[in-house]
């Protein structure tokens, strides 16, 4: 597996606006490896806290797993509290607790100005 690059990953979770989540799957593409999306879970359950915005990362499907468990001080302390949060932020949450569709950000969304001062600076 391609290795995964975390700063690009936290830089990409901290992109999302208030009221638009994104998926696990886009974080790791985000990160150089669209495969490594069970990696950025593993990831967030440790290191969560750390990063901005965290619980804006749901599964693909938009759902936030009841099992949801912080990563530490700051994020959500479980999922009604994600779904509320969202909510609160402009996220259209459906009655089954998923995210609108449309509302997901992705790495099409996204303009890493890291990268684009790094590739500017290769030419």
């Amino acid at each position: 597996m391609a290795p995964l690059d975390f700063d690009r990953a936290r830089r990409f979770i901290s992109a999302v606006p208030p009221g638009r989540w994104t998926a696990y799957r886009d974080v790791a593409a985000a990160a150089g490896n669209p495969q490594g999306a069970q990696a950025v879970g593993d990831w967030l359950r440790r290191r969560g806290d750390e990063v901005p915005h965290v619980y804006r990362v749901l599964r693909v499907d938009g759902f936030v797993p009841d099992a949801f468990r912080p990563a530490g001080p700051g994020v959500p302390a479980d999922s009604a509290m994600v779904r509320a949060t969202l909510a609160e932020e402009g996220v259209r949450i459906d009655r089954r607790g998923r995210a609108a569709p449309h509302q997901r950000f992705t790495v099409a969304d996204w303009t890493d100005d890291a990268s684009a001062t790094r590739g500017m600076l290769d030419r």
